[in-house]
């Protein structure tokens, strides 16, 4: 796959040209050399120019798979759009600065000429003090440039590349008891809860730079150095005694404090994430903490050894090694970082009813304006239609090629809902989505034939592989002696007609596929209390958006 990489846009074609005057794109060109920073902004400039086209480019492979919402990086973008901003503003003043410094070369030089006399190299106390204006005028700007936070950006990039399954980039998480939040200083960020407990907050907070794995894997990413953390330590109250005549039992390195390497940064970031992570529970198990840090050498200095060895007693995967944040092609990586929703599907797909309505829905089919009498949730699946399609974009990526099956509980339900106010074009296609408990007397020839149909009353083209007609199952005819101990817990949370599809799906094994996200909400909240490990979980993935019947306005007044 070639990926068609963002360009550079008109306004910064002048600025990312190469070679730059007072940099080497050669000496960038090694996979790790961006953690040295640069001198020149024109340099920096033109790495955060293709980082920022590398992050558009995700995102419109995003877009194009329909897949933006699932993973959160507007904090982390607009950090780097920032950077961009300000790279190329000290770049037009490091070039301007360039170009005035010529210019007066020239005036000086044209002066001496026309004088005709040869400009003499000697150095008098005028053109010394000149030279120190100059040094002073270009020294906020080179410091500002020196401290230039690219590195750091590229190197939480270069991570979230090296991952599977993004989630977000940059992502504030909180922890900790429940306070009252009029008792917070101001200024202290916090998480408000929602609901009876809205007065009540969560103060201690964490800042993941990458959430990958589809949420269990938290990266932090840190370019600290050896020397920056011996000089944390330091301001922590520690003295080093360097002196080889000490025959002291005492250790060389000592604090007053009862936990010394507490308040260094790099351990604080740690165990805040450490924290957090055990607020956040998915299908029983808690997230990963791991911390890269490319600029840190092990076994040169105790101090530091034992500071990561803090860390990882704790569980913190660490990992000082810079080919942890090594470049790597877009390209190379991009299915690897976007979650495929449909990978794990069974061959068999257990329909529930929120499904065979969106699937035979005026809504999903055809071009549907909105009516005076519809009410808002009408009309907002008239405007998410039009924006997102449900049928090419979600349900038959997930549905073409696989069996279909639905209880008979659910396919009664449905056909109730459009007997009562489904509209003529419903019915029809009602009538060729929905099959009978035999499927053996469906041949391929009536299959086609159904597709055939299908397809003279939808505005999308219906797959070849999708297998038609949705067989009609009986629940009773499962075995539910092998389903879980937590199991008649989620049953009894649940309805007549949500127990014979949900619980069928999860006795066959099959991937149940629903709209139902307060159902579905309503299992995850019991099995999050009661279930042992993630085996214990059904098979089921929630579709995105769903789909009503268009219905008739006598029949939904009714």
């Amino acid at each position: 796959m070639n990926l068609p990489i963002r360009s550079n846009g008109p306004e910064q074609e002048a600025s990312t040209r190469s070679p730059t005057p007072n940099g080497n794109i050669a000496a960038q060109s090694h996979p790790l050399s961006f953690l040295q920073g640069s001198g020149s902004a024109e340099v920096l400039l033109e790495r955060c120019q293709g980082l920022w086209n590398e992050i558009e480019t995700f995102r419109d492979q995003l877009k194009r798979r329909h897949r933006e919402q699932t993973v959160e990086m507007s904090h982390y973008r607009g950090v780097v759009r920032s950077e961009l901003k300000n790279l190329e503003r000290l770049a037009g003043k490091q070039r301007e600065a360039r170009e005035q410094r010529e210019a007066e070369k020239q005036a000086q030089k044209g002066g001496d000429e026309a004088n005709g006399h040869a400009k003499v190299p000697v150095s008098t106390d005028g053109d010394h003090a000149g030279q120190l204006l100059d040094e002073s005028e270009d020294e906020l700007p080179n410091q500002q440039i020196a401290s230039s936070n690219l590195p750091f950006l590229e190197s939480v990039w270069n991570s979230a590349k090296a991952t599977s399954g993004l989630i977000a980039m940059q992502k504030r998480f909180y922890y900790g008891e429940d306070v009252d939040r009029k008792t917070v200083p101001r200024g202290v960020k916090f998480r408000r809860r929602r609901g009876s407990q809205s007065h009540l907050v969560k103060t201690g907070k964490a800042l993941v730079d990458v959430v990958a794995a589809d949420g269990l894997e938290w990266i932090k990413v840190s370019l600290v150095t050896n020397h920056r953390m011996i000089m944390d330590k330091a301001r922590e109250g520690w003295v080093e005694d360097s002196s080889d005549e000490d025959d002291s039992d005492e250790e060389n390195i000592k604090s007053p404090a009862d936990d010394p390497d507490g308040d260094i940064p790099i351990v604080k970031m740690g165990e805040a994430m450490l924290q957090a992570s055990k607020e956040v529970r998915i299908r029983t198990k808690y997230p990963t903490v791991r911390m890269i840090l490319p600029k840190v050498v092990e076994g040169e200095l105790p101090q530091i050894d034992k500071i990561i060895n803090r860390l990882r007693t704790k569980g913190i995967v660490v990992e000082c090694n810079p080919q942890a944040v090594a470049s790597r092609s877009l390209e190379s990586v991009l299915e690897r970082m976007i979650t495929d929703p449909y990978a794990n599907f069974t061959p068999t797909l257990n329909i529930d009813c929120t499904i065979l309505l969106g699937l035979v829905s005026d809504f999903s089919h055809s071009e549907v304006e909105s009516e005076p009498w519809f009410h808002r949730a009408l009309k907002r699946q008239v405007e998410i239609e039009d924006k997102e399609a449900l049928l090419p974009n979600s349900l038959y990526p997930a549905i073409v090629g696989r069996k279909l099956v639905c209880t008979a509980e659910a396919a009664k339900r449905m056909g109730e809902i459009v007997d009562t106010i489904g509209t003529p074009g419903e019915k029809v296609r009602t009538g060729l989505f929905m099959g009978s408990v035999d499927e053996t007397e469906y041949s391929e020839e009536v299959r086609q034939e159904r597709r055939a149909r299908l397809a003279e009353c939808s505005k999308f083209d219906v797959p070849q592989d999708l297998r038609l007609p949705i067989t009609i199952v009986d629940k009773d005819d499962v075995d539910a002696s092998g389903l879980p101990a937590v199991a008649p817990k989620v049953k009894e949370t649940l309805t007549a007609i949500n127990q014979s599809v949900f619980m069928y799906g999860w006795s066959t094994g099959y991937t149940t596929i629903t709209s139902n996200r307060t159902v579905v909400k309503g299992i995850e909240n019991v099995l999050d209390k009661h279930a042992k490990n993630e085996h214990d979980w059904p098979k089921i993935w929630l579709c995105p958006t769903a789909r009503s019947l268009v219905g008739k306005e006598k029949g939904r007044r009714e």
